[in-house]
């Protein structure tokens, strides 16, 4: 199990990392989720081991230990972590991105090309932006879905409005710190049925609440940060996202876009993606050892 580290850049700043897995595996550099935190990875100690992995998790600036950042860019935000990847002396790596940290994990994908030995994304936030621009123009048909209204006014239109958004994240990271896990069993009820069966578990619970309480340690600054480049179009070329890649999606995850995650794996030209029929956003909490295993034999 990990213990709190930290990476120097050559320019002072100073990023929070766990570790976990077999101190000599083979490394993957796994991205958290959004609100989230390093330790969000403690789940995938035990199974890491067993696959021969060594996961190394960065945490984003303003979440934990990591000083917040200012006028940060997905493009900014993948070139700190080849700077990471470079001071941890990863030459050839694979990438997992969960949730909130799949658009870091593509880009970084594609910013390094074949340093990336496999690319696996759970659950991932989509280019949304791109997604409706598409929509508008024709390009996408019926078959691509439709992104609910609740979803495109929470990743579009609300990071328009900061001091709004400021305001509603800051009552909702309050009454978190109040209650944690009162908080969280009510937050489970408002998930599909699949998701609330998953947060009901009590280690789960215990995991997640944890994440939380390190992610809110700063405030909100993380999570707002991350919502407004998740906002934005990608400056990413899919094309260039050259590791073979797979992607695990549940139909009823209501924290991300489905049909945006979906056209992302499209837009991917070496990715498998696997439907979960019923399954919600925190899938991944019951089958660590399932995507491990499936990172592992795309990157040996």
């Amino acid at each position: 199990m990990s213990v709190t580290e930290f990476v120097e850049l050559a320019d002072g700043r100073r990023f929070g990392l766990a570790c976990y897995g077999a101190a000599d595996g083979l490394p993957v550099l796994a991205l958290h989720g959004a609100p989230a935190s390093r330790i969000m990875f403690d789940v995938t100690d035990g199974p890491a081991k067993d696959l021969g992995l060594r996961l190394l998790c960065p945490e984003r600036p303003g979440y934990g230990v990591t000083p917040g950042d200012k006028g940060a860019t997905l493009e900014t935000r993948a070139a700190d972590l080849e700077a990471i990847a470079d001071r941890l002396g990863l030459t050839r790596f694979s990438v997992l991105g969960v949730s909130g940290g799949g658009p870091y994990a593509v880009a970084l994908a594609e910013r390094l090309q074949s340093r990336v030995a496999g690319l696996a994304l759970v659950s991932p936030m989509g280019p949304i932006a791109q997604f409706m621009a598409a929509k508008r123009e024709g390009t996408l048909g019926a078959h691509h879905g439709y992104v609910p209204r609740a979803q495109r006014l929470f990743f579009l239109e609300l990071p328009k409005r900061r001091r709004l958004l400021a305001l509603q994240a800051g009552l909702g990271a309050r009454a978190f710190k109040a209650a944690p896990n009162s908080f969280a069993k009510i937050f489970a009820r408002l998930l599909s049925r699949s998701d609330g069966r998953v947060l009901s578990q009590p280690h789960v619970e215990k995991s997640l609440v944890a994440m939380t309480v390190e992610a809110l340690r700063q405030g909100v600054r993380g999570g707002m940060a991350d919502l407004a480049i998740f906002s934005k179009p990608w400056p990413v070329d899919f094309q260039r996202v050259t590791a073979p890649a797979v992607m695990w999606q549940g139909t009823a995850d209501r924290i991300v876009p489905v049909p945006v995650s979906a056209w992302l794996a499209e837009l991917l030209p070496n990715c498998r993606y696997i439907e979960l029929e019923g399954a919600g956003h925190f899938w991944v909490y019951d089958h660590v050892g399932e995507v491990l295993k499936g990172l592992s034999q795309l990157s040996r």
